[in-house]
Formats: C-alpha cells, structure tokens, sequence
C-alpha cells in the first residue's frame, strides 16, 4: 500500500547547476510517470523555465552553504521519509514504484536513518532480519553520502545544518556516529533506484550525454561540457587510489582537510 504521506522528493540544487533541471524534468516524466510522492526543489533561485517537474520550488536565497538551504527547507516540510537526490541524478530506467513505496514502509518499520537504493560503496555487512538489505557501519568511511535513498526527515536535517558542502557532509559526517549500535543504515544490495550520475566535478559525464540523446533530451553544453583529458586523468587515478583503502584514505584526509572540493556545491 503506496502512503504519499510518508515521503517526499527532495532534489538539491543550487544556481550554477540550473541548466540541469529541464533534463533532469523531462527524464523524470518519462521514467517515473506515476510517481505517488510530491517532488520538491531545494535551490538558491525558482527556476524561470516553465514545464519542469518539481510540485513545489524551496528557493532559500544566495550566500548560503548546500548543508543550511537542505537542513532549513527540510525542516518545512512534514512527512517522516524523503528520498534525496542530487540534480544531476538522471533516471535511466522505468521506476519500480511498488518496490520504491515497499522500501520507504521498510525504512519506517526499522526506525532507519537511511535506507540506500544502491549498493556504493559495498561495504555491506549482512542485515539478517532481510538478505536483500546489508547495513553499513558507522563510522566508517561514506557511511553517509547523498546516494539515492530513503532518509529520515528529521535525522538528515540535523545532520545537514552541521555541515556546509556535500564533501563535509559525506566524509565528515561519516564519522560522526556515537560507538553504539543505534538506529541502522541500511542498503539494497542490488540496485533499485535506476539514475546515472550524469555530471561530474561540473563536466557531463558520456554516459549522461549519451542517454539524453538516446531519449531526445536536450541538453545545454554551452553552460557546461565534457571534462578536459587531464581532469578525466585525475578522477580516475583518484578512484584507483580510493578503492585500495578507502576508510584510511578517507580518514587521513579529514584529519588534514585534504581534497576538499568546492567546484560542484557551495
């Protein structure tokens, strides 16, 4: 039984990455048409363009960090559950809206921080009371990350207003759990939340270009284009790197504030 009350949408946004929203809109519609959630903006500046898909636009006003627009305009809003996205999240395949609405009672019925729709990172530990589900560890390294998934309100609000960037966010407020077992952070282990990430460090990823043009999406690439060869050189490296040992990396660089990226989110 699908309860629009339990959840809402919330898709972060801010102003330099406004050129997204149409494709972003126009894949939404194609592939998840029955969506029984209302679908919420959170940006700095309402959008001018007309058609796009949001119910409702929170604009919080320029000169604020990405973690105080998402803490305050979650705090507007009422219901328990809401499922984060990031703008550049493209849905790339029809939304299973029964299984989406099974997850969100899910995460209700086990009091979840946060249930993940994809398994990134895999670092799963076995979740017994259901072998499609593993749980990460606190206070281990992306434990939290704004991967699609089922948060409670109440819980990313204050973890948000605590945090200024996506990357404090992630890589700090990874490490920011209390040493007990607590509420769980849950994760599907297979994929149910079909999107790509389809900008990366401010540049289209191929394989978000190449789905827009498979469904007739267009897309501005005067506003942003793909990554030159030295930067596409660096991410890859840097995902070597982090894939060997990523929660002694990760922690090194939070005891030094290495890496600290400010080009994607304020």
């Amino acid at each position: 039984m699908i309860e629009p009350s339990d959840c809402t949408v919330v898709v972060a946004s801010c102003d330099k990455y406004a050129d997204l929203l149409a494709p972003f809109s126009a894949l939404w519609r194609q592939f998840w048409p029955d969506c029984p959630y209302r679908v919420v903006l959170v940006t700095e500046i309402a959008p001018a363009e007309e058609g796009l898909c949001f119910d409702e636009v929170l604009a919080m006003g320029g000169g604020h960090s990405w973690g105080w627009r998402l803490s305050r305009a979650l705090s507007r809003l009422a219901t328990p559950r809401v499922i984060l996205l990031c703008d550049d999240y493209f849905l790339c395949g029809r939304v299973d809206t029964g299984k989406i609405a099974a997850r969100v009672r899910q995460s209700l019925e086990t009091d979840a921080l946060n249930l993940r729709l994809i398994p990134n990172p895999d670092t799963l530990e076995p979740w017994p009371a259901d072998p499609t589900l593993g749980r990460y560890r606190k206070n281990t390294a992306y434990c939290i990350a704004t991967q699609a998934g089922i948060w409670d309100r109440e819980f990313l609000a204050g973890l948000s207003g605590k945090t200024e960037s996506i990357w404090e966010f992630e890589r700090l407020g990874s490490f920011s759990f209390p040493d007990d077992a607590g509420r769980p952070l849950l994760c599907t282990r297979e994929k149910e939340f079909p999107f790509v990430d389809a900008v990366h460090k401010g540049y289209w990823e191929s394989f978000g270009l190449r789905l827009c043009q498979e469904n007739g999406v267009a897309v501005d690439l005067a506003r942003r284009g793909r990554p030159p060869l030295r930067v596409a050189f660096r991410e890859w490296a840097k995902g070597v790197v982090f894939r060997t040992c990523p929660g002694l990396i990760v922690r090194v660089q939070n005891r030094f504030g290495l890496g600290h990226k400010e080009a994607k989110r304020p």
